[in-house]
């Protein structure tokens, strides 16, 4: 193994432009989709949210490098130490806070330098030559001459490339699965919904509007309660809300407006990015940027497509100067269908065994990338033999 700079593994470490790619206009050509640091989740980026390009945006905005497959997307900002892997048929153009980092093959297989920038040793060094008084940042110079940790030959890269990389295909191919079911129930959904006239929201539905408890109180925090906020929403895969980013104490649930919420319960963004919806898949509480409706009347599975189909509409009715906003009165304007007792019981069965089909899969996933995040370590300090590693992950896929 040997000591080197970031720089030494790869034959390209660029910054992107200091701005964010306009969208393309209605009418236009569409090359490609613009990526910023929300895009990158997990270590992957997702395109699902990701604004589209013309062709002179992208020709613009790649003018230094154009991304191909294997390329590293790098944050540097806002946060810092997001990491991405460019796959095939990607055609992307990066914002702002983002770099380019193009492994060097004779040096470094591209996958493993993914996951090793994903390491707790890189992102520990990442975040420790980051600076700034107000929002922490790195500089081209700081990522290029980036110490690193002794690293394995490139063919032991490529093993070690190879192994993590099985799990992330098959977390893939669940996501996936997960995302076509949750496509089907819309249109089940919207196949029944269509037959039967509409009401406002705000008859059928009770919104509850979430809160943050006192930060300052500590007893409040990192508890056993989760509490999602819009960011939480926005990244549930196929629609669902497996975990959350914080979590709250018992004493904040009973002292504060983030109230718990059981399972099933929809939540839907109403501040910064409006719209977003997902059913939690446990029981948590909420803050102030989120509304949130309890299966009643309605059940859960047939609550979920209702509020996802309301959402569009509200994108339409969201104001306010610096954040897009939705309030209780919007609700009265939104209109969902009126489905009768007999149809909200047959269409809730049928919807829900395809959530539980997504539900599974996600759960899945979950485990997985739990094992890879064990194994990732594990594996960059030759704790851990490829071997060995190669038949936990056969056991486990």
């Amino acid at each position: 193994m040997t000591a080197l700079t970031l720089a030494d593994l790869c034959d390209l470490v660029v910054d992107c432009k200091n701005r964010t790619p306009p969208e393309a206009a209605p009418g236009e050509e569409i090359t490609g989709f613009a990526i910023g640091t929300p895009n990158i989740i997990d270590g992957r980026i997702r395109l699902s949210d990701a604004k589209p390009v013309s062709s002179e945006t992208f020709s613009t905005w790649t003018a230094r490098a154009v991304p191909k497959a294997g390329d590293i997307v790098l944050t540097r900002e806002a946060p810092v130490g997001r990491v991405g892997r460019v796959e095939q048929g990607m055609n992307l153009c990066l914002g702002q806070r983002t770099m380019l980092l193009r492994p060097n093959e004779q040096r470094s297989d591209s996958r493993f330098l993914h996951y090793f920038l994903l390491s707790p040793a890189v992102q520990e060094l990442l975040h420790s030559q980051a600076s700034g008084s107000t929002v922490a940042h790195l500089r081209v110079a700081q990522v290029r001459d980036l110490r690193i940790p002794l690293v394995p030959g490139v063919a032991e890269q490529r093993q070690i490339g190879s192994v993590l990389g099985a799990l992330d295909d098959k977390i893939a191919v669940n996501e996936r699965i997960a995302s076509t079911a949750d496509s089907m129930c819309d249109l089940i959904f919207q196949s029944h919904a269509q037959r039967h006239t509409c009401v406002s929201m705000s008859q059928l539905l009770q919104p509850i509007l979430g809160g943050t408890p006192d930060r300052k109180e500590e007893s409040y925090w990192d508890g056993s309660v989760p509490w999602a906020s819009a960011k939480d929403v926005v990244n549930a895969t196929a629609g669902v809300l497996m975990s959350t980013e914080e979590h709250i104490t018992e004493a904040a649930t009973q002292d504060s407006r983030a109230k718990e919420l059981r399972p099933g319960s929809v939540v839907l963004t109403a501040r910064g990015t409006v719209g977003a919806v997902a059913r939690m898949a446990m029981s948590a509480a909420i803050n102030q940027s989120c509304y949130a409706f309890e299966p009643g009347r309605v059940p859960s599975a047939v609550l979920f497509h209702m509020v996802r189909s309301a959402s569009k509409s509200m994108l339409g009715m969201a104001h306010g100067t610096v954040f897009s906003t939705v309030n209780m009165k919007t609700f009265d304007h939104v209109e969902i269908p009126d489905l009768p007792a007999d149809v909200l019981e047959s269409l809730d069965g049928e919807l829900t065994s395809l959530h539980q089909l997504i539900e599974s899969h996600l759960r899945e996933s979950r485990q997985l990338a739990t094992l890879r995040d064990t194994l990732l370590p594990q594996l960059m300090s030759g704790r851990l033999r490829v071997k060995v590693a190669e038949k936990i992950v056969e056991d486990a896929t």
